[in-house]
């Protein structure tokens, strides 16, 4: 008897692995791709973007979960795929969780969207990564690591350490986020500070509209370290068929030559009222004023203006096409620079 129940028992451990529940696993994506052409001197010139990013989750139990992301994105019809990192998450109540592995952090993303890419452009601070230890609690984020972006490493290896935090503060329907991003390079001069605050205001049906500020400053431990100062507002407005998007950026710079501002422009305008023509499409009319330049004193200012087309096929589908005038009006234009061209353009986005 004794025999029989401790084979009972051998045979009932042996086979509870297969009854218990298996990981959960999903996996969610996006894709962009689009066609511009430029108009110059009679001559049209074409280029290409691709955007294709997979993120991968994995639910183990209630309290451990995992995720790990690949993108293909950059210029022409083909770029190659990337590992962008993976993380390992402990989850310790509903409002606090831990995390290792591999971390992205910006702030401050812009909404306009010729710079809506928070790899290359950012109001606050464009894309760092780590990799780390995070803590997420009621709000507070706090990551540290070593960093990995390319800056961060030679030949010989990588030198930076890496600290993030940021928190945010819900007031009612909106949302405040101030932020602090320390890059230690580990010499006696180079380190990094990037800081500041977004908020995300609503208005009911009426929109919305965000505010951002970023201080920006490398080698700060210089008598007099170089600092610049961004700022944004972009709101989003409904009235009913009629929408508005618009944004105002301006940067204030010490040292135009050797900035670390991450926009390619010290101040800009932008204004798109849209009108639905249905459910489904939407015409809108976009007039923008581009600097051009960092420096102030540079004088090659332009408009651009022109109608841009909309159609939302689903929730997860959607078309956009465009054309401008592309109207020079600074003084150091020459030739046929100053000559006004026209530029044209479509693009597809798809998430699953």
């Amino acid at each position: 008897m004794k025999k029989t129940i401790e084979m009972v028992l051998a045979t009932a451990l042996a086979a509870s692995p297969l009854f218990a529940e298996a990981p959960k696993f999903s996996v969610a994506g996006e894709v962009e791709f689009e066609a511009n052409a430029q108009n110059v001197s009679g001559t049209w010139y074409h280029d290409y973007s691709s955007t294709f990013n997979l993120l991968f989750a994995i639910q183990f139990t209630d309290k451990w979960s995992a995720e790990a992301a690949i993108s293909a994105d950059g210029d022409g019809t083909a770029p190659g795929f990337a590992y962008d990192g993976a993380f390992v998450q402990y989850l310790l109540s509903e409002k606090v969780a831990f995390k290792v592995g591999d971390f992205t952090y910006a702030e401050g993303a812009f909404r306009y969207y010729n710079y809506d890419d928070p790899a290359d452009y950012a109001i606050g601070m464009v894309e760092r990564g780590i990799r780390g230890f995070e803590v997420n609690a009621y709000g507070l984020v706090v990551g540290l690591g070593l960093g990995t972006d390319a800056d961060d490493c030679s030949e010989e290896g990588c030198t930076t350490y890496d600290a993030h935090i940021a928190y945010d503060l819900a007031l009612g329907e909106h949302t405040i986020r101030p932020f602090f991003n320390y890059k230690s390079y580990q010499t006696e001069s180079h380190n990094s500070l990037r800081a500041g605050v977004t908020a995300n205001l609503v208005f009911g049906s009426f929109g919305s509209a965000q505010l951002a500020y970023g201080l920006k400053s490398d080698y700060l431990t210089e008598d007099e370290p170089k600092m610049t100062h961004a700022f944004a507002v972009e709101p989003e407005l409904n009235f009913g068929k009629v929408s508005l998007k618009a944004t105002a950026f301006y940067a204030i710079i010490d040292d135009e030559s050797a900035t670390d501002l991450e926009v390619p422009e010290y101040m800009f305008f932008y204004v798109e009222p849209s009108f639905g023509i249905t459910d489904k499409f939407a015409l809108g009319i976009q007039g923008e004023y581009h600097t051009m330049a960092l420096d102030s004193d540079a004088s090659l200012a332009q408009i651009w203006a022109g109608p841009k087309a909309y159609y939302t096929a689903t929730e997860n589908l959607g078309f956009d096409a465009y054309v401008r005038a592309c109207i020079p009006l600074g003084d150091d234009y020459e030739g046929d620079n100053k000559d006004v061209s026209v530029g044209a353009g479509a693009s597809v986005a798809m998430s699953f």
